[in-house]
């Protein structure tokens, strides 16, 4: 009898052991587990700010417990526990806005059954909290204060635009203050005439004084396209300097900027810019030739043609190497071009092994009015790249009923 008392109640305890460690770890889940629903990181990737959900709802239709945390690297500059009142929802990445500043980050919280709030988080670890009693006051509350000085607007290249999550804003290339002599230009995005976005500086100090490219003179011009296939605009400026230096000095000097979309912010695609300042010739630059040129590069395998081609028989003779589409759009990189003739690659096929891609060098003359046609240029040679080696060879061929040579036979399997 003693001994079936001893294991009822073995049983018994196990059981509420059991129970007691569910309650637990329910009650944890509902009351006190912190969730990241949801990160943004400053323009220049120094700072992030992480959106947690902390536990679950209060059911049915309860508040959600939520909490910012900004971080500069892994030290935790500051944190903000709130209340989000949204018919019972959880807490997602959708029921917060970041907008980045110089020096703080503005969030504006959102729920169904609440007005919006406004949570400031500056980078010394001060905070400012206060609720928005209608739309208007999102509009134009802007913390900083700084309001846009329309004398330092560049009208000819400002433009209302509908930007990915800033939503209908005034993109504006902005007029150095001139305080300092190698001052740049910058670019900002503002609302209600209140700057609400600073993009990053492309120079340090945004001063061009330590810097080979001289003074600033002029913004060209200004695009906005998806260039990298995220579904977000990216905003392409071309930006014109002068050195002063020697008999050219006065005259402008393109430069381009790349500014990608990324956290609902902007980064200076660096990798990029020096990619077509490389290789774009300065007097093709154009947001339309830049816009084709990332294209081709999208087109990995073709792009490593044109640029191993280049290279191997090219780039020596001092040739360009200028991107460009026909109204069909084929892509062909322009080599030599003058007043009479034309000289370019174009890619034609795979050849019949499938193993190279095939590329055409094309010479045409050009009529009176500088047109000329494919259909009449001269086939200078045909180039077979091999995809997998990465190897060139150089065909000799001058017509496409030419006969090659051997190597050429070798790796595409065709005369």
């Amino acid at each position: 009898m003693k001994k079936f008392l001893k294991i009822m109640l073995c049983i018994m305890g196990s059981l509420l052991a059991v129970i007691v460690v569910f309650w637990f770890c329910i009650s944890y889940t509902v009351n006190y587990k912190k969730t990241t629903c949801d990160t943004s990181v400053s323009p220049d990737g120094k700072y992030e700010l992480a959106l947690q959900a902390v536990g679950e709802p209060d059911w049915p239709f309860g508040s959600a417990s939520g909490r910012l945390v900004l971080m500069e690297g892994k030290d935790k500059i500051s944190q903000t526990d709130f209340e989000l009142h949204n018919d019972g929802g959880s807490i997602t990445s959708n029921c917060w806005k970041v907008t980045w500043y110089e020096d703080y980050v503005e969030v504006i919280l959102s729920g169904e059954e609440q007005f919006d709030e406004q949570v400031i988080l500056y980078f010394d670890g001060t905070k400012e909290l206060q609720q928005l009693t209608n739309i208007a006051d999102i509009e134009v509350d802007y913390p900083s204060g700084e309001k846009l000085d329309e004398s330092r607007v560049i009208t000819e290249q400002s433009f209302e635009v509908d930007l990915n999550d800033w939503g209908e804003v005034r993109f504006v290339s902005y007029l150095p203050t001139y305080d300092t002599l190698w001052e740049d230009v910058s670019f900002v995005l503002a609302k209600d005439n209140q700057i609400v976005y600073h993009f990053p500086a492309y120079f340090e100090n945004n001063s061009t004084e330590n810097d080979s490219v001289g003074m600033f003179d002029s913004v060209e011009a200004v695009g906005f396209q998806d260039i990298d296939g995220d579904g977000a605009k990216d905003v392409i400026v071309i930006v014109n300097y002068v050195t002063g230096a020697g008999p050219q000095g006065m005259i402008p000097r393109k430069t381009i900027r790349i500014f990608s979309s990324q956290n609902k912010g902007f980064i200076i695609h660096h990798d990029l810019i020096d990619e077509l300042m490389k290789n774009m010739k300065e007097d093709a630059i154009s947001i339309s030739a830049i816009c084709d040129y990332v294209t081709l590069i999208e087109k990995d395998e073709i792009y490593d043609g044109y640029r191993t081609i280049y290279q191997q028989y090219f780039a020596d003779e001092g040739c360009d190497f200028m991107i460009s589409y026909s109204a069909s759009g084929n892509s062909r990189v322009i080599l030599n071009e003058n007043e009479e003739i034309i000289e370019f690659l174009a890619y034609d096929r795979l050849s019949e092994n499938e193993k190279c891609e095939l590329y055409v060098l094309y010479r045409s003359k050009k009529n009176a009015d500088g047109s000329w046609h494919i259909s009449e240029a001269e086939i200078l040679d045909i180039f077979a790249y091999n995809v997998s080696t990465k190897d060139v060879v150089s065909s000799g061929k001058t017509s496409w009923s030419a006969t090659g040579n051997e190597k050429y036979y070798e790796v595409t399997g065709e005369k």
